[in-house]
């Protein structure tokens, strides 16, 4: 198995999101993980309202938007 490169967009309870670039071994594991870990923060949410998430976004998504925040 070789490792990979996936890129992400994490976004928190609260809204706020970013793009991070990851090199993986297993990408749909690593990816069920860290969608875990989203539901786990929206669990904590008092009211029902969080917005957390995990999602697949594409090489050029992840430079397109790495431009756009600098």
């Amino acid at each position: 198995m070789q490792p990979r490169d996936i890129y992400l967009r994490h976004t928190s309870a609260t809204g706020s999101s970013y793009v991070q670039q990851h090199r993986v071994w297993d990408a749909d594991r690593f990816i069920a993980g860290a969608q875990s870990e989203a539901a786990k923060a929206n669990s904590e949410v008092k009211d029902g309202t969080g917005k957390a998430k995990a999602e697949q976004i594409t090489e050029d998504q992840y430079h397109h938007e790495r431009r756009a925040t600098k």
